[in-house]
This record gives structure tokens, C-alpha cells and sequence, in this order.
């Protein structure tokens, strides 16, 4: 198909959904497909944990974290990183849920789910806790490329909370990668 097409078919759809679908949406999702890369959801399907003991909710909790953080570095990150991320970080991702879990009475646990909307691409959401309840986010999961001048690249690996408004970078680790450009978060291919 043409590009004039395409970029025709993209500022209609546009213009259709008054800019909910945006044409980098579209062309990223075309280029996606067309590369025969396995296109990830947007969003995950919000379910309320099932009536589960504490310990049960919060293992649930704790696994969802760590396959959601682990699909957003990507085959191509968490292989170099994997002792780092296993030894300095999950554990901490793990400390803080359990923080969190601890702040509500137990009958409120399973109002916590982890949010529907996953992190993609190089933005630095991993992933977001919320309140099921009364829909609103308490936690934030994030993670940042950071290159330091003569240093190399790292991850910086960190966390907001509501109760500073999500302003305050409470930092969880810092991995080092190396002087190379790392791979896009999520990637799986070599480029």
C-alpha cells in the first residue's frame, strides 16, 4: 500500500476518534505487525484477587509484578541484568507491595490489583497498584534509562506513592548495563 494511503487512512481515524487513536499509535502498531514481532496488549483484563487468604493475595500481587516487570525489560535486557534485577530489585518491588499491603485492613487486600494499563515501549511505567475499589492508583513502578556522562548506561529502577502525589522518585536500585546502547524495553530481537 502506498505511504499517501496510509497516511491518509491514519489522519481519518484520527479525525474519526477526535484523537484517542493518535497516528503514532497506528503506525507504531503497523510497524509492529509488520515486523512479525507479537503485538503486547495495552491493557491487561482488571480482575479483583478472589476471596484468598493475606499471604495468598499478596503472593498473587508479587507474581504479577515480577511477570509484568520481567515482559517489560524484554529478552533482550533482563538476560544481562537478571542477577542484578533478582538480588537488588525484586526484592524490593516485593518489601514495598508488602508495605503497601500492610497499610490496609485485611478484608481491603483484594481490592489491590495491578492496573490494567501495562508499560510499553521507552516510557518508564513497568506497572501501576490501584484500588479496585475506589479506581484510584497508589502505586507507581517505574523504570528509566539513565546514561551518566563517561560512564555508560544504567537502569534506574524506582517507585511514587500517592501520599506525595506521585512527585517524589523514592529510588529502589540502580543497574548498571554497560557503555553500549541497551535494547528497546520489551525487545526480543537482536536490531
Amino acid at each position: 500500500m502506498p505511504n499517501w494511503i496510509k497516511k491518509s487512512f491514519v489522519v481519518l481515524i484520527s479525525i474519526l476518534t477526535f484523537g484517542m487513536i493518535s497516528p503514532q499509535d497506528l503506525l507504531a502498531w503497523n510497524n509492529q505487525k509488520s515486523d512479525d514481532h507479537e503485538v503486547v496488549p495495552d491493557h491487561l483484563e482488571v480482575s479483583a484477587l478472589p476471596a484468598l487468604s493475606k499471604e495468598q493475595s499478596v503472593e498473587q500481587l508479587i507474581a504479577q509484578a515480577r511477570e509484568i516487570t520481567a515482559t517489560k525489560l524484554g529478552n533482550r535486557i533482563l538476560p544481562r541484568i537478571e542477577t542484578d534485577f533478582e538480588t537488588e530489585v525484586l526484592p524490593k518491588i516485593e518489601e514495598i507491595i508488602l508495605d503497601l499491603i500492610d497499610t490496609y485492613p485485611d478484608e481491603e487486600i483484594t481490592d489491590l490489583a495491578i492496573s490494567p494499563i501495562i508499560g510499553k515501549g521507552d516510557g518508564e511505567r513497568i506497572f501501576h497498584i490501584m484500588d479496585t475499589k475506589s479506581n484510584d492508583e497508589v502505586l507507581y513502578f517505574h523504570v528509566r534509562k539513565d546514561r551518566p556522562p563517561l560512564e555508560g548506561y544504567s537502569f534506574n529502577f524506582h517507585y511514587h506513592t500517592v501520599e506525595d502525589g506521585f512527585e517524589t522518585h523514592h529510588e529502589l536500585a540502580e543497574v548498571y548495563w554497560g557503555k553500549d546502547t541497551p535494547a528497546k524495553f520489551g525487545s526480543d530481537q537482536i536490531h
